[in-house]
């Protein structure tokens, strides 16, 4: 079930399942709207081997890593890209747990070990993770190359056109927004898409 509310600057926000569709906040706090998609349990043993060692994980973190080590893991977050020190943690336990799964053959050998407060966990690196994280400065960094460049002007001026042959933009400030704050409206005259109140 979807819910909504309005929001400090009266717009809508919403967020939940709304008919084939999950709507949800990004970490940006932008909107994500993407269709529902029930997730495959095949309930293999490999899968339920994961599920037990991402409970275990949950457990040491909460008796044992938490209160002896936290601030470690929340500077590894800072480091490392995670939200928190909890999220560190837990993507390196389960990291060492499959290298120690592969190397002895044997699950409950390989959760014996990272479940052993003796055993160190050290931070380890996602090859995954890092791929993502490549990816995402890859694509933040053409994204800002592209709002440097002639093609996205143009772009912004028709936008701008076209919001004035619809008459979109009668009886608010400028014409362009309705909350346009100070930075904005010093972004927006430097494209030049609207006049300084002097001119």
């Amino acid at each position: 079930m979807a819910i909504l509310l309005e929001g400090p600057d009266g717009a809508p926000v919403i967020w939940g399942k709304l008919g084939d569709y999950v709507i949800q906040r990004t970490r940006l706090g932008k909107m994500s709207i993407r269709r529902y998609k029930k997730p495959a349990n095949p309930r293999t043993l490999a899968q339920q081997n994961n599920r037990e060692a991402m409970r275990e994980a949950v457990s040491r973190w909460r008796d044992h890593e938490k209160s002896v080590r936290k601030s470690f893991w929340d500077t590894q977050a800072v480091n490392s890209g995670f939200r928190d020190g909890y999220r560190a943690f837990l993507s390196s336990f389960m990291l060492v747990y499959q290298q120690k799964r592969v190397e002895l053959g044997d699950h409950i050998q390989a959760l014996s070990f990272v479940m052993d407060i003796k055993t160190l966990i050290s931070p380890q690196e996602s090859a995954i993770k890092a791929n993502q994280d490549r990816k995402s400065r890859d694509l933040i960094t053409g994204v800002l190359s592209y709002h440097r460049s002639g093609e996205y002007f143009n772009l912004l001026r028709l936008s701008l056109d076209y919001l004035k042959l619809r008459g979109w933009h009668q009886g608010r400030r400028y014409g362009l927004l309705p909350y346009i704050d100070e930075f904005s409206e010093a972004v927006v005259m430097g494209f030049g898409l609207i006049i300084s109140p002097g001119s």
